[in-house]
């Protein structure tokens, strides 16, 4: 049999078809859609990896989290698949270079229904390459029977042919519902999980990627994967390498468990906040990794509460607050998530994230380009000035009130709102010195703009904040004019809060009644 040859450009089979990528990247994308904070999350995984560093400089730049993450460092020594091949070198590099077009289906089975070893690993290689193509004939090979044959090969066969099998059962698993389940009605899991210990580190990190594709099919095979304890496998691959791809793999397919509802049991996965940290100290730049371990990290602080104590423990913060500098999306919003998780729970957790110098960043991200970044750092922002005396003395000694002006100003409605909420709650400050430096900021002006809003709770929150101011004036002038009722009235916005006295919503009226009864001379409107 013959078929057309070219040198890969991927340069050896080691490196993964990019057909392959695109292939699991596309049913996954379509899989996805009401995933709302998640679209598209596997097309992060098409950048390169930037940066990586060390393991050794690594360890030495974090030995706090070395002391909290001990570890059994002796890796599982690995083998390479090229160098356990039972068939030739010269063809083997032959099979893996040779060009395919579906027009060759027939030939390619043929092929691989051989009893001709390499004839067999010819075919083999052709219908994984089949399977990359744009328009993959996976139906067609499931209606041949190709499936229980390549599941065959997975148990005692060469490392090659366990190694190809693989892989065209995880192009197999990217199709529909039905054909990803095909390969468990056929009793490919348990074999597949076999290949997950194997000292092979080419077969190890196959199964692990079919393992993902599987999991994040439907929640039916995520729970018998669950049953069969592969989350428990993955921690401790995980555990147990230092080798960066395998462990951006098992990260990437610990993720999956947690993209299908109902969410797994916390029981089950609080295991892995451990293992990512570890992972963080080994991989702290690589973007690829990072998009799903800051995902993961985001859904378990988010879904399972406990996991905020947990990550404070191990002291991986700072590590998370220093990833929110990568200029990519999806880690970033992760990060902030994370930070927006902690920092809606006590004021020392909060206080935390202060220490560790969260506001520097957020000071660069209230001003991105990407919408769900700004809405992002605007809730941690309002969360932190609801917060204690010192926190919010802190906004204010960092100049955050122009900062929120600006975003007043122009953004969205929505990131507006959140930085109405910060600014008024910056008025509640109680030290003299912080209230007059806000007030030179021009936070009366502010307040007034804000006065002309339609939204009902926001002018609430608006007059709330002008009683505060009020009463502070009133307070330190108290035998003379109160000072903000007279740049109030400078400002033309008597007559604005004079009619909120009339509106339909009972709390703002009340609330504007009682500010001009307690501060102005009140002219009632017969």
């Amino acid at each position: 049999m013959e078929f057309s040859f070219f040198q890969d450009s991927v340069g050896n089979y080691l490196n993964y078809d990019n057909n392959q990528e695109n292939n699991i990247e596309s049913k996954l994308q379509r899989r996805q859609e009401d995933f709302s904070n998640e679209e598209n999350f596997l097309k992060i995984k098409e950048n390169a990896m930037i940066n990586e560093l060390s393991l050794g400089h690594n360890f030495r730049k974090k030995i706090f989290i070395q002391k909290r993450l001990k570890q059994n460092m002796n890796t599982e020594a690995t083998q390479s698949l090229k160098n356990k091949l039972t068939i030739p070198l010269d063809w083997f590099e032959k099979c893996n270079n040779m060009s395919i077009e579906i027009s060759k289906f027939s030939e390619i089975v043929l092929a691989f229904r051989s009893q001709d070893i390499k004839q067999k690993y010819l075919g083999l290689v052709g219908i994984r390459k089949l399977l990359s193509l744009q328009n993959s004939p996976i139906q067609e090979l499931i209606d041949i029977g190709v499936i229980p044959e390549l599941i065959s090969l997975l148990d005692n066969s060469p490392a090659e042919f366990q190694y190809e099998s693989l892989w065209c059962l995880t192009n197999i698993a990217t199709g529909t519902s039905d054909q990803a389940n095909s390969i468990v009605i056929k009793g490919g899991i348990s074999k597949i999980i076999k290949l997950m210990e194997s000292s092979i580190e080419e077969l190890k990190i196959q199964a692990v990627w079919i393992i993902g594709n599987l999991s994040i099919d439907s929640s039916k095979i995520r729970d018998l994967l669950i049953k069969e304890k592969v989350f428990d496998k993955l921690l401790t691959i995980l555990a147990s390498t230092n080798q960066s791809q395998l462990i951006k793999q098992c990260t990437w397919a610990m993720s999956c468990f947690f993209r299908v509802k109902p969410i797994p049991p916390y029981n089950l996965i609080k295991k892995s906040m451990k293992m990512i940290a570890r992972s963080m100290v080994i991989l702290p730049r690589d973007t690829e990794f990072l998009t799903d371990a800051c995902f993961i990290m985001s859904f378990m602080t988010e879904h399972y509460k406990d996991t905020i104590k947990d990550l404070l423990e191990l002291e991986i913060i700072p590590e998370i607050i220093k990833c929110i500098d990568i200029d990519v999306q999806y880690i970033q919003l992760s990060c902030l998530r994370i930070v927006g998780n902690i920092a809606s729970g006590n004021a020392n957790q909060t206080q935390l994230l202060i220490d560790w110098n969260i506001l520097t960043y957020l000071k660069k991200t209230i001003f991105s380009q990407k919408k769900s970044i700004r809405k992002e750092t605007a809730w941690i922002i309002s969360n932190i000035a609801a917060g204690t005396q010192k926190q919010i003395e802190t906004l204010i000694m960092e100049n955050f009130l122009p900062i929120l002006d600006e975003e007043i100003q122009k953004d969205d409605p929505e990131i507006k709102k959140e930085c109405i909420w910060a600014m008024c709650n910056l008025t509640s400050v109680e030290n003299p010195e912080y209230i007059k430096k806000i007030l030179q900021q021009g936070i009366l002006r502010i307040i007034c703009n804000c006065l002309k809003m339609e939204d009902a709770k926001y002018l609430a929150v608006c007059l709330e904040a002008f009683t505060n101011l009020l009463a502070f004036g009133k307070k330190n002038n108290p035998s003379g004019p109160n000072p903000i009722v007279v740049e109030i009235e400078k400002m033309g916005m008597y007559d604005i809060l004079e009619k909120l006295q009339y509106h339909p919503v009972e709390f703002v009226y009340e609330k504007a009644l009682k500010l001009l009864e307690t501060y102005f001379v009140i002219q009632y409107i017969e």
